[in-house]
C-alpha cells in the first residue's frame, strides 16, 4: 500500500511540474491533482499499452516519434475523466513528455525505494 501510495505522489509531482511548466494546462486543487495522477496511473497501465500495439507499424515508420502523440492522447483522456484543463492537443503531447522526463527523474532519485 506504501508503494502505492508513493508512486501516486510521484506521479502527482511529475503532472505538477508539467502544469507548472506548460501554460495550457492547469489543475484546480491538490485533491484534484491527487485524483488526476490515479487516473493518469490506470490510463497508462491500461490504454497506453493498447495504443502501442495498435499504433506499432505508424511508430516504426516514424523512428518512435509517434510515441509523443500517444503521450499526449493518454493525457487527454486524463483530462477527459479529471478536472484537469489543456488548452489544445499541442500542450497535452507537451505535458506527456513534461510529466515522462519528470517521471524518470524522480523514478531514478526515489525509484530503489519503491522495489523494496
Amino acid at each position: 500500500m506504501r508503494k502505492l501510495l508513493a508512486r501516486i505522489v510521484l506521479n502527482m509531482v511529475a503532472i505538477w511540474i508539467a502544469a507548472n511548466f506548460i501554460s495550457g494546462v492547469s489543475y484546480p486543487s491538490i485533491e484534484g491533482l491527487f485524483f488526476a495522477a490515479i487516473i493518469f496511473g490506470l490510463v497508462n497501465a491500461v490504454v497506453k499499452p493498447i495504443l502501442i500495439v495498435i499504433s506499432f507499424p505508424l511508430t516504426i515508420m516514424t523512428l518512435g516519434l509517434f510515441l509523443l502523440v500517444i503521450n499526449g492522447i493518454t493525457f487527454e483522456i486524463t483530462t477527459a475523466l479529471t478536472a484537469l484543463s489543456s488548452r489544445s492537443f499541442l500542450a497535452s503531447m507537451q505535458a506527456g513528455v513534461i510529466i515522462t522526463i519528470s517521471n524518470w527523474f524522480l523514478y531514478s532519485l526515489f525509484g530503489k525505494d519503491l522495489k523494496k
